[in-house]
């Protein structure tokens, strides 16, 4: 809790932490003096949720201890800059689970997907090795209804959810990565339709020189380099990686590499932060979209930019954005130099080019006894391609066919919080170009241990939802949104060695846009047809001591769907359970990390004979060794450690026992 003694100055004297998640927001831009604050409430309160704080770091243990009301001493502290991302600025909604860079830095972790698969409920169907790409969903929804967030920006593609991981970042870059249900979405003035991961990257406000490289089986070779310099109020951050791979099978090779520039200005009443990043991905595809046309091949580039600013005027906060992304995906399904022979039917080779802008605004200011938070939004999606859209003939070879939509909304919520409760409300308005008016609206309950959320959503179909046409499908330019209502309870438990938290959700989908055909017909039609309802739960436990961490999670997913007198073509093929543990031993210099999971999937998938074969389950392991000097460590991995034979997607085996080895250095 935080009492202002000093009007005029803006002070406040810190005499207890309260430890709940809107607390440290009083502290922005003022000046703080404290007492009987010990440090390690100070070092658990701090790091705990979206808060960073570098004053543990700069205070002995000494100079925090609490003192007796006869033995005080006033102490000028050095300055330290307290900050949270600004997508949860006014809310009091917490995220439903957080990944910070300690807890994967010593793991096998390697890219960004796998990193967000370590959430629960999140499933990641790879198209192969080193993170080419991978179809992210979330509690039984599809790789569609998901977003993802850079910075807490929306860079989600419009074109298919195929691209939504094709962001200009390495994984040495982040700081940690959030999960938000869609009711947190909606305190931020996002709409989900299944929930979102938010990747936070370069939040250190200090020197640093960390570079990363490591080699390994089937050639592998991946290489990161960051650099961070602060001078004065700025923050600078430059980073880059090269990834490759020969591949574990034919045509499972790539080559990939990102080039990120950010820049961070903390001033008395404004911060501003920028970011600029490009990405380039070449890799063979192998069976992925059919097992029939194995020699599969694809090109992306994505350029994605954005400037945001967080400025203080009274007792007003008020959050502006802009942003922009460009992607680029020329698709083979006949790989040159690859295929034998191209069959006569084949046209040539997918192109696409997507593009997003956008503008966004929040202001919060207390009112009453809570805030009042109101903002808007424009969005503009638009596309160019040789497939995809209706035709133009004014564009340049080899596109042939385009399409755009603008997007404007409107929202606003109140939020309170008063010792163990705090509420939130809000709600939002959507019109788009193509296909009108919408609404969205969430509501989140917490008290003491507990938390309840309401959340009606919606999600616009994708470009390719609308336009793609095959030999025996049929697109559906007229499709409405799909919209969905979300009901979950939360509990969570816990104090500095264990830690418990368990959720329970129900989705009720309508309007599900669905591939479709009559029981006697072959040809397959795209429709708002189909109602999907998930239901399922998700458990996390966390047991820390001096040198034994142990992290676990349990998730359960059951899919409900009515398609009425059609035959379904959505694959149901999701994750019914999944169960992942993370055993490591820290006894310094050395540290040991043994990671074991198992993934249950519903479905079959089609062998390239045509027959089909279930998923079902498979074991996983994986374990590392790691050296630690004073500026570096040396670790080697083994992945897939009893070389188990598996497939995330039918037509792509995964690949068995892997070995890695590389060194990590890191100078402050």
């Amino acid at each position: 809790m935080y009492k202002n003694t000093n009007q005029s100055t803006r002070a406040f004297r810190f005499r207890r932490f309260c430890r709940a998640g809107w607390a440290a927001y009083s502290s922005m831009h003022r000046e703080v003096t404290i007492g009987r604050l010990a440090v390690h409430v100070a070092n658990h309160s701090f790091a705990k949720g979206t808060v960073v704080i570098a004053l543990a770091a700069t205070l002995s243990q000494g100079s925090l201890m609490a003192q007796s009301d006869d033995d005080r001493e006033t102490r000028t502290l050095p300055e330290v800059t307290v900050t949270l991302t600004t997508d949860s600025m006014g809310s009091t909604a917490e995220p439903a689970a957080v990944i910070i860079a300690a807890d994967f830095q010593q793991s096998t972790i390697h890219s960004i997907g796998d990193l967000v698969a370590q959430l629960p409920g999140v499933d990641l169907r790879v198209r192969g090795g080193g993170d080419v790409q991978g179809d992210l969903s979330m509690r039984g929804g599809t790789f569609d209804q998901m977003l993802v967030m850079l910075n807490g920006i929306n860079f989600t593609d419009a074109q298919t959810g195929h691209h939504t991981l094709d962001i200009p970042i390495d994984i040495t870059m982040v700081e940690r990565i959030e999960l938000l249900t869609p009711a947190q979405c909606m305190a931020r003035g996002i709409v989900a339709f299944c929930g979102a991961v938010n990747i936070v990257v370069c939040e250190q406000y200090r020197d640093r020189l960390l570079a990363d490289i490591s080699g390994g089986s089937y050639g592998t070779v991946n290489a990161s380099l960051l650099g961070t310099k602060a001078v004065d109020r700025w923050t600078m951050t430059a980073a880059t990686s090269f990834h490759r791979s020969d591949g574990y099978m034919r045509n499972t090779d790539y080559r990939h590499g990102s080039l990120f520039l950010q820049a961070l200005r903390h001033g008395e009443r404004s911060d501003w932060h920028m970011q600029l990043g490009g990405q380039m991905k070449d890799f063979g595809g192998a069976g992925f979209y059919s097992t029939t046309y194995p020699d599969q091949y694809e090109s992306t580039r994505t350029l994605v930019a954005s400037v945001s600013n967080d400025l203080k005027i009274s007792d007003f906060k008020i959050h502006f954005m802009a942003y922009g992304r460009l992607h680029s995906d020329c698709f083979e399904l006949f790989r040159d130099g690859y295929a034998d022979s191209v069959p006569a039917w084949y046209s040539g080779h997918n192109h696409h080019v997507s593009s997003l802008t956008g503008a966004k605004m929040r202001l919060v200011k207390p009112l009453g006894i809570g805030n009042l938070m109101a903002g808007g939004e424009v969005r503009r999606e638009g596309i160019w391609s040789n497939v995809l859209g209706t035709p133009d003939s004014t564009l340049p070879h080899p596109y042939t066919h385009s399409a755009s939509r603008t997007s404007a909304n409107i929202f606003g919520g109140y939020s309170i919080s008063y010792r163990k409760f705090s509420a939130e409300a809000v709600a939002l308005a959507l019109y788009n170009s193509h296909f009108g008016t919408d609404f969205a609206l969430s509501a989140n309950l917490h008290f003491s241990h507990f938390n309840l959320q309401f959340a009606r959503t919606f999600r616009l179909p994708t470009f390719t939802d609308l336009y793609y046409q095959g030999a025996n499908q049929t697109a559906n330019p007229n499709l409405d949104p799909e919209s969905s209502t979300n009901i979950e309870l939360a509990s969570m438990f816990g104090g500095r060695t264990f830690k418990f938290r368990t959720s329970v959700y129900y989705r009720a989908g309508q309007d599900i846009i669905d591939w479709v055909r009559r029981p006697t017909a072959e040809m397959w039609y795209s429709m708002n047809h189909t109602a999907v309802d998930a239901l399922g739960f998700d458990i996390q436990t966390n047991i820390q001591l001096s040198v034994f961490k142990l992290q676990s999670t349990y998730s359960f997913c059951h899919i409900n769907q009515d398609a009425g007198e059609w035959i379904s073509g959505s694959a149901l093929d999701y994750l019914r359970h999944q169960f992942r543990t993370t055993l490591i031993l820290d006894f310094s210099p050395f540290i040991f990390n043994l990671s074991t999971s198992y993934r249950f999937r519903e479905g079959h998938y089609v062998l390239a004979d045509g027959n089909t074969k279930p998923y079902g389950g498979v074991l996983l392991t994986e374990a590392r060794a790691s050296y630690v000097l004073s500026h570096a460590t040396i670790y080697l991995e083994v992945h897939n450690l009893l070389n188990t034979s598996w497939r995330d997607h039918g037509g792509v085996p995964q690949p068995g026992l892997t070995l890695l080895a590389g060194v990590r250095f890191d100078i402050e």
